[in-house]
C-alpha cells in the first residue's frame, strides 16, 4: 500500500485556499489541479509498503511525535517547484518563523530516520512544508505563472494549527487519490488512535 505521514488539513485553511484556486484556475492555461479534501503537510512519503512496514514505521516514530509541540502554521504565499526553470508545482509555502515549523522539522527528520533504517528511498531535498495546489504538465508562459504567484502571495490564508499527525494510506482512483488515515498522534504526545 501506498504511504505517508502528514498533517492533516485545517477546514478554514482549505476554504480560503479553495477559493484561491478557483479565482486563479479561471483563465489560466491547463493544469492538474489537486481536490481541497486531499490537501495535507506532508512530513514523509513512505511509497508503496507493506502493513507490517507501516506498522513498525509508527513505532519508530512515536518518540518523535510524543515530544513534539504543537503550534501553527504562517502562510508565505505562492511556493513554485522547482525553484528554477518551468515550474511543474504550483503550491503555498510557509514562513520559515512559524511556531509549529520547528517541530514539524524534527518529526520530518525521524521520519526520515526511520524509512531509510527500514531500507526506504532516502530524501535528497530538504523538508519545505507546502500545500500543492496544482501540477503543470505542459508548460505554463511566464505570465501566467506571474499571475499565480502575485495572486497566492496577496491573498489571506488563516494559520495553519499544527495538532497532530496522521499516517494514510493513499489509493490512486480515477477522480483523484483517496487518503485513509492509518494511524494518528497528537502532538501534545498522546496517541489518539491506536
Amino acid at each position: 500500500m501506498r504511504v505517508f505521514l502528514a498533517v492533516p488539513p485545517d477546514p478554514e485553511w482549505v476554504e480560503r485556499a479553495r477559493a484561491l484556486v478557483e479565482r486563479v484556475r479561471r483563465g489560466s492555461p491547463p493544469a492538474s489541479w489537486t481536490r481541497p479534501e486531499s490537501w495535507h503537510l506532508t512530513l514523509k512519503f513512505l511509497g508503496e509498503v507493506s502493513a507490517e512496514t507501516a506498522e513498525a514505521f509508527g513505532r519508530a516514530i512515536e518518540p518523535a511525535l510524543a515530544a513534539a509541540a504543537s503550534g501553527s502554521l504562517v502562510s508565505r504565499g505562492a511556493l513554485l517547484l522547482p525553484g528554477r526553470g518551468r515550474p511543474r508545482v504550483l503550491g503555498v509555502g510557509f514562513a520559515e518563523g512559524s511556531g509549529g515549523l520547528a517541530s514539524l522539522a524534527d518529526v520530518a527528520s525521524a521520519a526520515e530516520r526511520a524509512s531509510r533504517e527500514m531500507g526506504g528511498e532516502p530524501e535528497t531535498r530538504a523538508f519545505r512544508p507546502h500545500v500543492t495546489l496544482a501540477r503543470v504538465r505542459a508548460p505554463w508562459p511566464r505570465e501566467a505563472v506571474e499571475r499565480y504567484a502575485r495572486e497566492a502571495d496577496a491573498w489571506s490564508f488563516p494559520d495553519w494549527p499544527v495538532r497532530r499527525c496522521v499516517l494514510y494510506q493513499s489509493r490512486l482512483a480515477p477522480t483523484g487519490a483517496v487518503h485513509t488515515p492509518l494511524r494518528e498522534w497528537a502532538l501534545e504526545g498522546v496517541t489518539v488512535n491506536p
